[in-house]
């Protein structure tokens, strides 16, 4: 098969993945539940609905905003194209229901959960799967990126001195051998977030990611 080809299958992937979007977002229209397309992932779409339920449940607490959310989903669909590749193996019983049963508690009755989840046109089955998804993530990036080189006692005394405020309370700062552990794994933290967002980096450049949440 030519290049030419090729570029046309990928256009027509394309074209048929945005009337995909638009066929989802017709259907959100007729049952009432105000809903756009907000990014396409390859051919993954996420939806305003999606953002809305990462903020009504909590599903990722260092997101301040629905724009860091979106730009965290953008990064799970890529992630999950990846991870969709190989064989993972699938979460122990009881697992998801377990974070299912934690996001109930945060509630403060069953109905409030259950209304949650129809403003946002959500089931506690579709929720489930988005907790599998979050899993799943949660897990290949441990796999791969959990074990990084150890630093060297030279390498953690300057990153505590670099960060001496950080380590400190009331104004007093924490002598370095009381903190030593939690130095070490503030830096393998760093690190390991650091690997992982080169490597995210990298899969945007394979990927074609279109955003459409920013205007003008």
């Amino acid at each position: 098969m030519g290049y030419k080809q090729l570029r046309r299958i990928h256009a027509l992937c394309r074209f048929a993945v945005f009337m995909v979007a638009c066929s989802v977002l017709t259907l959100h229209a007729r049952t009432d539940i105000l809903d756009r397309v907000l990014a396409v992932v390859g051919s993954d779409v996420i939806m305003l609905s999606d953002v809305r339920t990462v903020t009504t449940f909590g599903l990722m607490p260092d997101a301040h905003n629905e724009a860091d959310v979106l730009t965290q989903l953008i990064d799970r669909a890529l992630i999950l194209g990846e991870v969709n590749r190989f064989i993972v193996p699938e979460p122990g019983v009881g697992v998801i229901e377990a974070r299912l049963d934690d996001l109930r508690s945060r509630f403060p009755t069953p109905e409030a959960f259950l209304d949650a989840l129809a403003k946002v046109g959500m089931t506690e089955t579709s929720l489930a799967r988005a907790l599998l998804k979050g899993w799943r993530v949660e897990n290949y990036l441990e796999q791969r990126f959990g074990s990084t080189v150890q630093p060297t006692e030279a390498e953690l005394a300057r990153y505590y001195r670099g960060r001496i405020n950080q380590y400190s309370i009331g104004g007093e700062t924490q002598p370095f051998d009381q903190i030593r552990d939690q130095v070490q794994r503030d830096l393998h933290g760093e690190r390991q977030r650091t690997l992982i967002a080169d490597w995210i980096a990298r899969l945007n450049l394979r990927v074609k990611v279109t955003r459409l949440d920013e205007e003008g």
